[in-house]
């Protein structure tokens, strides 16, 4: 009996040193990963946004702007952070193009140099599939890449510190000669780092070096499409991926504040903070033709993820299965090619999971009050529950690519994609060996054969004493109780990676708090009566994570997340918030809420 007890134990302890190193959100607002819900520049907005290193680590972080539509990459900018920096920038309208123009008076380093940055960067529109409206709102994605061997403060880098080794070697040890990257990068008392362009210095060392190591050299993608580090991600010159990096900690801190600079309200949201989402750097430049998308939200190395229990008293937490392909493989961003952006989506996509969503509104005529609901799928790019099922076969008058989905086998493989002059890991393929350009995504249907379609919800509303409506598909609002013995279906579409909604009594004309184009935002318009109170939004029952045939089609196991999945996986990964405005005695004032989420901890 004894023996069975300490058994259990063992099996105990093992599954909660596991789910240690699984992808959770961390909501005491710091980790590897940081996801902003929004930016904007329309209606005379502009976005501030600040990134801080919390810890006493010298850190290499990506930040990634990308658009409304289809989450394509607007501008990528490597943030090199000292101890307890702090990084700021702004969006704003240029008014010849239209677009969004990014500018910052911060002097931390980056690459791009912070002299491009300070003096503005011009978005531009290289997509077919994005309009120029689709621009002007958008995202942002913050990922840690890695802690910089720094040889002294406590980075698990085997006391080596980051340098360009004057004789080409690096060994970790700064001889006479030899540059440290940290030194270079540390701030003053005037707050000025000391040598910038130790950035660029040792990305350039890092490419000239053939047979050995030295400076910054780019990280590395396996067979299966995730990060890898063929040496110990703990020292930095172990191995030529990610030279100089080591293993991300954490501690990373953002949050935004959109600013309404005609009528003086702004808006501050809070980010979405994702720790231990991978345990092997990810190095590389935002301007490298081939992997300018990673790191990515699917590129980590952690496949393990949690949640607490309804309780908090345990976790939920499995290990999930990688894609087929390479999601990059499998977006259509046009006319680019689609590089790689990683395998590994749905530890990160069953974290931010909610099944449904809840919020105040108030759209009161007499006080001028607005209600816009920002949704955003930021795994939506990584093909979870985009609204198809992926086939080897989309175009059936062409060959279909090699291999059966969802049989337990890595369909994908390493290819040449001569657009690029390029191989690259875990994409469908020919016969032959060459890039498989026949697979993709077919509508989906559910079991009515009706087409699923993009992100559906249903919407039911509430005023602050009990009343009740539904929302029809057309924007007619339905009184409860509903009529006995009929059923109505209510949907709703969300066809973006960031839906802004415009909460409006009907009849009355639709107004947008933060000038969402009209051909993007979408109204939500209420009975007379209801104009305050409360909504939910609910996610329809396909997604399923074991039973969605999108999710099915696109894994490698055979059905849904497999066999080793124990837990029950549902809803859609979301986030955003509500943004209320309204006049009191003439001051205008805002303020964002967050949602109430209800999660399946089952």
């Amino acid at each position: 009996m004894l023996k069975g007890y300490q058994s259990g134990i063992l099996l105990f302890l093992m599954i909660v040193s596991t789910l240690a190193n699984a992808a959770h959100i961390n909501h005491d607002r710091k980790g590897q990963v940081a996801l902003l819900p929004y930016y904007t520049v329309n209606n005379n907005f502009i976005s501030n946004f600040t990134v801080t290193n919390t810890t006493e680590y010298f850190k290499a972080v990506r930040v990634r702007i990308v658009d409304s539509r289809t989450a394509a990459d607007l501008l990528n900018i490597n943030l090199y952070l000292g101890p307890f920096d702090v990084w700021n920038a702004t969006l704003r309208k240029d008014p010849l193009s239209g677009l969004p123009n990014l500018i910052t008076e911060d002097e931390s380093c980056t690459y791009p140099e912070k002299s491009e940055l300070q003096a503005g960067i011009a978005f531009q529109n290289p997509y077919v599939a994005t309009t120029d409206d689709d621009l002007t709102e958008g995202y942002i994605e913050i990922i840690e890449m890695g802690d910089i061997a720094d040889g002294v403060l406590g980075v698990e880098d085997g006391d080596n510190e980051a340098e360009i080794d004057a004789d080409g070697v690096a060994d970790g040890v700064i001889s006479s000669g030899d540059r440290s990257i940290k030194v270079g990068l540390l701030h003053d008392a005037a707050g000025m780092p000391a040598d910038c362009s130790v950035v660029a210095d040792a990305w350039a060392a890092g490419s000239a070096s053939v047979d050995n190591v030295n400076g910054f050299e780019a990280g590395n993608m396996s067979a299966e499409g995730v990060a890898e580090d063929a040496g110990n991600s703990a020292l930095p010159y172990d191995n030529n991926h990610n030279a100089g990096l080591v293993a991300p900690s954490g501690g990373i801190n953002a949050y935004g504040i959109l600013i309404d600079v005609a009528n003086g309200k702004a808006f501050v949201q809070e980010a979405t903070h994702i720790d231990r989402y991978t345990t092997v750097a990810q190095h590389y430049l935002p301007d490298d033709p081939v992997h300018y998308r990673l790191p990515s939200l699917a590129s980590g190395d952690v496949r393990e993820a949690y949640i607490t229990n309804a309780l908090g008293e345990a976790m939920k937490g499995d290990t999930m299965p990688l894609t087929e392909y390479d999601t990059g493989a499998l977006q259509d961003i046009s006319p680019k090619p689609s590089v790689p952006m990683g395998s590994n989506p749905l530890p990160i996509a069953a974290v931010l999971s909610a099944e449904s969503l809840s919020s105040p509104y108030f759209v009161e005529s007499n006080l001028s009050g607005q209600t816009d609901i920002v949704f955003t799928f930021p795994m939506r790019k990584h093909s979870i529950f985009n609204g198809g099922t992926l086939t080897n076969q989309a175009d059936p008058e062409r060959e279909a690519c090699i291999g059966s989905l969802s049989d337990g086998i890595d369909d994908g493989q390493a290819v040449f994609l001569p657009s690029l002059g390029a191989r690259v890991e875990d994409y469908p393929h020919t016969a032959n060996g060459a890039h498989c350009e026949n697979s993709g995504f077919v509508v989906s249907v559910d079991s009515r054969s009706e087409v699923i379609g993009d992100t559906q919800m249903q919407i039911t509303y509430y005023d602050y004493e009990e009343g009740t409506a539904w929302m029809l598909s057309d924007d007619i609002p339905l009184i409860s109780p509903l009529p006995v013995g009929e059923l109505y279906v209510f949907t709703f579409v969300l066809e973006e990676s960031v839906n802004v909604n415009q909460v409006v009594l009907v009849d009355n004309v639709p107004t947008s708090l933060f000038g969402t184009p009209s051909v993007n935002g979408l109204p939500l318009n209420l009975d007379v009566g209801f104009d305050s109170g409360w909504m939910t939004f609910d996610f329809s029952s396909v997604y399923n994570y074991e039973i969605n045939q999108g999710i099915v089609a696109l894994t490698e196991p055979v059905g849904g997340l497999g066999l080793d999945v124990n837990n029950t996986w549902s809803g859609v990964p979301v986030i955003g918030f509500t943004a209320i405005s309204s006049e009191i005695n003439s001051n205008s004032v805002g303020e964002i809420i967050e949602f109430i989420r209800a999660v399946n901890r089952d």
